[in-house]
This record gives structure tokens, sequence and C-alpha cells, in this order.
């Protein structure tokens, strides 16, 4: 048995799922294998580490060296602070008699004055964090090893907590789609959301990923119309694959498999989970933990794509798709910290509609809200056909 357990483990899309971990769970991961060794990299950038390595490569020799004192001793988990400030949760991954490397998790915001409840909070994000990535990895390492899936199950619950709790859309998806490459070693991953009477493929990650994100099927498709005549899942060749719209041109191995997982919660179907493979790599048991899995997907789908909606609506005006008073506060705020931290010009313009008033006593405010619904669609046609502008608001 090889010493580096982790070096079973395909870098390729470790560095995704990792990094996708570190967003949803707003922290600093970074993995060394049993030797000590660099396993993979930083997945989000700390502010104070740029400032001190000159905006290089993080490698202060100062740390490297806390490191390294700190893998040495660890016994089980610890708590350490860096030589500039910043507090390390460390742990050894793997078990007694399997061990296979360690992990450090930092905050993303350097923090100087912490609360007791704030600090608290972290804490039980480190030990989430070490709990999903500790399972995952083991589950990854027996397949590779042993070619058995027992500890399957245990990897996917705890992504799945994850998942229900986290709120904010695009962090769910790229979390189911990174977890299905990263466990199932699939070469297709992708997550379609119904937007009325179709489905969007909203997030793809594998080896084709690219080729599906942004097309579109109508619900009445015949195939799609198929999928959520049912709630099991459906098995699809890479023919009829090809026979959705926009997918003629798709080239993959005529031997693969496409699994669809239609997702369904109280509020009705909220999109769909597609997962390609080779047709060995999954078996029966596989398929009833996806099953687990897209139902974990599609409550968390279901409450990210809520939490968006009622936020889209508390910073919007309803008439006019505008940002409102509130919302435009906000970026007010942020534009004027941006402009003094890099010198970068703001201008701000202010537009008054004629006599508007007047017309509203007139004609009632029915026909003063039209007016308001018919200037900002000309603002709105006026920055499309503007080359110069830069992305509007709203």
């Amino acid at each position: 048995m090889p010493a580096n357990l982790l070096l079973s483990v395909s870098l390729k899309y470790w560095q995704d799922f990792q990094d996708t971990l570190a967003k949803v769970m707003d922290a600093n991961i970074y993995i060394f294998d049993i030797n000590g060794g660099s396993f993979s990299q930083f997945s989000q950038e700390v502010e104070l580490c740029k400032k001190v390595n000159k905006g290089g490569k993080i490698c202060n020799e100062k740390c490297i060296r806390l490191y390294k004192d700190i893998l040495e001793s660890l016994e089980d988990k610890g708590t350490f602070t860096c030589p500039y400030g910043i507090r390390l949760y460390a742990y050894r991954l793997g078990t007694h008699a399997q061990k296979m490397g360690f992990l450090i998790i930092t905050s993303t915001k350097i923090r100087t004055q912490v609360g007791s409840e704030e600090e608290n909070t972290f804490v039980t994000k480190t030990r989430s964090i070490y709990q999903t990535i500790n399972e995952v990895l083991k589950a990854i390492l027996e397949k590779n090893l042993l070619g058995l899936r027992r500890l399957e199950l245990n990897s996917i619950y705890e992504i799945s907590r994850l998942l229900t709790s986290t709120v904010e859309l695009e962090k769910v998806m790229d979390l189911i789609t990174n977890s299905l490459i990263i466990i199932y070693k699939a070469e297709l991953g992708f997550v379609g959301l119904r937007e009325g009477d179709k489905i969007r493929i909203a997030q793809a990650k594998g080896d084709y990923g690219h080729l599906l994100i942004g097309k579109e099927w109508l619900m009445v498709q015949p195939l799609i119309e198929k999928f959520f005549s049912k709630v099991e899942p459906s098995f699809l060749s890479i023919d009829e694959l090809m026979t959705l719209p926009g997918l003629a041109d798709l080239k993959v191995d005529s031997g693969n498999k496409i699994m669809f997982y239609p997702l369904w919660s109280s509020l009705g179907a909220v999109g769909l989970l597609g997962i390609m493979f080779s047709p060995k790599s999954i078996d029966d048991n596989d398929t009833r933990n996806l099953q687990i899995y897209a139902n974990f997907a599609a409550i968390a789908l279901a409450n990210a794509k809520l939490v968006s909606r009622l936020e889209r609506e508390a910073e919007t005006d309803f008439l006019t798709g505008f940002f409102n008073k509130r919302a435009l506060r906000n970026i007010l705020v942020n534009e004027l910290e941006r402009t003094i931290r890099y010198g970068i010009p703001l201008a701000v313009i202010f537009l008054d509609i004629d006599n508007f008033k007047c017309y509203n006593d007139t004609f009632g405010h029915v026909s003063g809200d039209v007016v308001l619904q018919k200037t900002a669609e000309i603002i709105k046609k006026l920055h499309q056909d503007c080359g110069y502008c830069g992305p509007l608001r709203r």
C-alpha cells in the first residue's frame, strides 16, 4: 500500500471540488500529503498573505516552517496562529490506521477583534469542512485501492448537509456538479433549472461541460417530458442525448451513458440532474445513492431559487426592474469605497421626468406608472445601443 495515499486522488478535479467547498463555507482550504508536501493550492487568496508576499506566490518561509512544525506535531487536530496573526485550524486526514494527509483551514478575512460567537461559528464551519473532505477522500481511496463503495454514502451525506444549508444558487450548483465529478469520476455532471416552460442548463462540469451550459429545452420536448413523467432516473444512450436541441454535434464516446434525475420538491419540478459515465463505472448501488443525493439536491435548489427570488424582489422596483433606494444606497457606498481605494473616477447621473407630477394629476397614477415603465425601457435600450457603457445595474 503506498505511503502517500493522497496520490491516488486525481488532482485534476479535486482542486475544483475543494475551491467550491471553500466558497460555500467562506473559508480558505489547503491540503498537505502525509509527507508534508503541498497536495492542493490555496482555495482563496488571503489579503494579508498577498501583502506579505507582495502579490507573488504565497510561499513565505516563516509560514512554511510553521506548517512543517504543525504537521510534525499534530496528533488529531489543533489551533495555531501564523507569524502574521492568522488563526489556523489543522486536522489530520484519514484514520489512525490509514493516514492520508493534513488539512488546514483559515478564515478569508483578517479578523483583529473576533467575538466568541463569531469564533464558535467559524470553528463549527471548520469541523463541517473537515468531516466532508475526510469522508470524500476515504470513499475515493476505498474505491481506488479496494474496489469497494461502502463509504460512498457517508460522503454523500456530508455533502448533502452542506447543500441544504446553503442558500446561494451558484454555490449550490457548483457543489452539486463538482461532487458528482469527484465522487463518481463522472465525465460530465450538469444541473438544469426549470424556468417557466423550459429547462436551462445552468451549470456543467467535466470534459464536455462547456458544450452544455446555456442550452435550453422545452418542457414539452418528448425526452424532457419523459423524464418528468416519473420520479425515477432515466437512462439515455449518447445517440438519444444528441436528439435534444443543440446537441447534434456533441462529440463524446458513443459507449457512454447519460443518467437523468428529475428534481422534484414540494413546489413541483425545479430542474434535472445529469451525469455521464462509462457503462462499467456505476452499479445499482450507485444508482440508489445518487437518488438520495438527487433528493437533497432538489431541496437545496428549491431553497436557493426561492431565496434568490426574494432577494431580487427586495432590491428592485417592481415597475421598472431597476434597483430600489435601499439597493442603490449600498451600491453607492461600495463604489465610493472602490473609488477611494483604487483612485477610479466615479460619475453619477440623475434623471428627472419633466412635468411628471402634472401628468400624474391629470391622467392618474396608473398612467403615471406606464410612463415610468416606458422611460425605463428607453434607458435600457439606450444602454444596449451604447458601445462605451459598462453593464447596467438592472
